[in-house]
């Protein structure tokens, strides 16, 4: 019995050591990674990793498990590294468990174990939970994916909070904000530890920016200063007649808040830095070009302390401002409320020769509406008419030429006519009547050559046609009255386009709409009545037209009518960019930055289609990011944007200032 009990234990013993035998025996140490136990990635298999992945001499002082596997008769099992699909995480050796495989080997990290109990069992691994992209990027020292930004302009979505990201503040844009918010909830949990022995902090990983490969071809032009758009109210300023009480600022682009308020403002042709205005109670102010500050006129019709209480007593009261061509003398209209000294009513202009700090002032005509005006005293009426009184001015487009082309309403006729005066230093040259020729309405042609004639010509036959600047010659160009149309303030646009504003009908009959120079009406009417008063931009590509009080705009190019009196009284005239952001095809000169300059974001930013908020991010940029400069600066109520080429060769606007502080700069 004894016998039979130790053979079968020996047979026990024998399968037990042939059990040992086939099993393969693991040990278990502890030592630093190396660069070499990672497989090198294949760049066609994951090409989002091939020029990033980098691995950080920091990463290799962590101590982490790995597995030996002794020797064993038994082939081994193939290898994670000869069968591992592309990942972006480290290829691992494989574990002591015999079914372990490729997908193991990618998901699976394994954690420090204790060492083998005093029984020999092999000991129990644990393993950490997968790894995020966030802490694969960590690993391999390359910046996480960001958020992209969706075509429509709506913020990102954050990536949700794990234990591995829960610690880190969530960084979130609106779609009309250009900056980023920490929106990371309260009460956020610290991040869970893995593991059984206690988890380091991650390296910080280094972060590769490029450069702008900047490209020549795709820098603008450098804008000049004079080239630009003017905003609303220096286009066409001549022809508007603004309401700015004397306690309300005035101001354009580049000019200081003028003082006393506004009824008139006309920037000079050669300087921006020199105008003329009429201040809240219609006395001239101007600046001539290389002057100081501005002045006044202290002699005729003006004297040194001239005030007046209101506008409506005003003798002196002047109605219209217009500039020689070549900016060195303006022409002012002075048209006396009812009841006041009319002595001074007609046309006179400033020459900067006497006192450059105010000048003196000539008469050019003096106007004779009504018996009893004290300014017909001063006239000498020869011939028919009788009466008269200025409504339009006009200098020679010619530089250095003083001929002024008029406009006048022959009142005891009913009807209007044109003049040609000079603008002489003779007080005597106003003393005779000038010519009157019967022509109610005359435009100079853009070179100064010839005069565009509309309305009635001397027989009352309505036309558009040209006459010289001697008055012969007259050319029709259309016949109103055979087409029954009233035709009135025909032009000549530079491009040789001729408009006039007109109506079916009879003279007066009505309100006008735009017409071009085949009779084709092209507008809606303008108001509810015929014009009171209508004079077209400088440009020749808008014209005003007064109606009941109310003033209109209507643009040739466009067709379209706008009513402007609100604006008109409250103008917000800001030194600014021009309105229309888009026209701004380069750099302004003497700005911040040059052409092509480099710079980095400091903080995150979007990048528009336009310099907008209201127009959808196209994308969005990091802080330290690089960016070179292309066109710019548009400025409005809160940004400055500039137009910038991206590392990506992505071409945007960003906010380069923000509330006044800086979002881009030399790191």
């Amino acid at each position: 019995m004894r016998i039979r009990g130790g053979f079968t234990l020996l047979l026990v013993a024998l399968f037990i050591s042939a059990c040992n035998l086939r099993r393969p025996q693991v040990t278990l140490t502890l030592a630093p990674i190396e660069t070499s136990t990672l497989a090198p990635i294949d760049a066609t298999a994951a090409p989002e990793l091939a020029e990033t992945a980098t691995l950080t001499p920091s990463m290799t002082s962590s101590p982490i498990a790995t597995v030996t596997e002794m020797p064993s008769a038994t082939p081994a099992s193939p290898t994670a590294t000869e069968t591992a699909a592309p990942s972006p995480t480290p290829i691992l050796p494989p574990t002591s468990t015999p079914t372990s495989s490729a997908t193991a080997a990618e998901d699976d990290t394994p954690t420090a174990t204790s060492p083998p109990t005093a029984d020999g069992l092999r000991p129990t691994l644990t393993f950490p939970p997968t790894m995020d992209d966030t802490e694969v990027a960590q690993l391999l020292a390359t910046r996480p994916p960001l958020p992209t930004q969706p075509a429509d302009g709506t913020a990102a979505s954050p990536p949700p909070l794990t234990a591995a990201t829960a610690s880190t503040p969530v960084l979130t844009r609106s779609a009309d904000s250009d900056q980023l918010i920490d929106s990371t909830p309260l009460g956020t949990p610290p991040p869970a530890e893995v593991g059984v022995r206690e988890r380091l902090p991650p390296p910080s990983p280094t972060l590769f920016q490029p450069t702008v490969a900047v490209r020549p071809e795709w820098i603008p032009p450098t804008i000049s200063v004079e080239s630009l758009v003017p905003p609303f109210g220096v286009r066409g300023a001549s022809v508007f007649q603004y309401n700015v009480d004397a306690d309300q600022a005035f101001s354009f682009p580049d000019i200081p808040p003028l003082a006393g308020g506004v009824r008139l403002f006309l920037p000079n042709p050669i300087d921006a830095n020199s105008w003329v205005r009429t201040d809240h109670f219609g006395i001239v102010r101007f600046r001539p070009i290389d002057a100081a500050q501005e002045g006044m006129i202290t002699r005729s019709p003006y004297h040194e302390g001239y005030a007046v209480p209101s506008i409506d007593v005003n003798k002196n009261r002047v109605v219209e401002l217009d500039w020689s061509a070549d900016g060195m003398q303006f022409s002012f209209r002075i048209d006396p409320p009812q009841g006041t000294d009319t002595s001074n009513a007609g046309v006179w202009f400033w020459q900067p020769i006497v006192d450059p700090a105010h000048g003196a002032a000539y008469a050019v005509i003096r106007d004779c509406p009504a018996d009893g005006h004290l300014s017909c005293q001063l006239v000498n009426r020869v011939g028919n008419p009788w009466q008269w009184q200025t409504r339009g001015v006009q200098w020679s487009p010619i530089r250095g030429s003083n001929t002024l082309l008029l406009t006048v309403r022959l009142t005891a006729k009913g009807r209007n006519a044109l003049a040609l005066v000079e603008a002489t230093r003779d007080t005597n040259y106003a003393r005779q009547q000038p010519r009157f020729v019967r022509y109610d309405y005359g435009y100079w042609n853009p070179n100064g050559q010839g005069i565009v004639v509309s309305g009635r010509r001397p027989d009352d036959i309505v036309i558009i046609g040209e006459v010289n600047n001697d008055w012969s010659g007259e050319r029709v160009i259309l016949n109103g009255s055979e087409r029954g149309l009233w035709l009135r303030d025909a032009v000549r646009r530079p491009n040789g386009e001729i408009f006039a504003l007109g109506r079916k009908g009879k003279p007066g009959s009505g309100p006008v709409a735009l017409f071009d120079s085949a009779g084709v009406q092209l507008t809606p009417f303008i108001g509810d009545a015929a014009p009171e008063d209508l004079r077209w931009f400088p440009e020749r590509d808008a014209a005003l037209v007064s109606v009941r009080g109310r003033q209109y705009v209507v643009e040739v190019d466009s067709r379209r009518v706008t009513d402007v009196t609100d604006r008109l009284s409250d103008p917000q005239f800001e030194a600014r960019a021009p309105a229309v952001a888009s026209g701004l095809t380069g750099l302004i000169e003497n700005s911040q930055y040059a052409p092509g300059e480099q710079l980095r974001l400091l903080q995150p930013l979007n990048i528009r289609q336009e310099p907008s908020t209201a127009r959808p991010p196209i994308g969005s940029l990091q802080t330290g990011d690089y960016i070179a400069i292309l066109a710019g600066p548009h400025r409005d109520s809160r940004y400055v944007w500039w137009q910038v080429q991206t590392a990506s060769d992505v071409i945007g606007w960003i906010a380069g200032q923000i509330d006044g502080a800086p979002t881009i700069g030399q790191f």
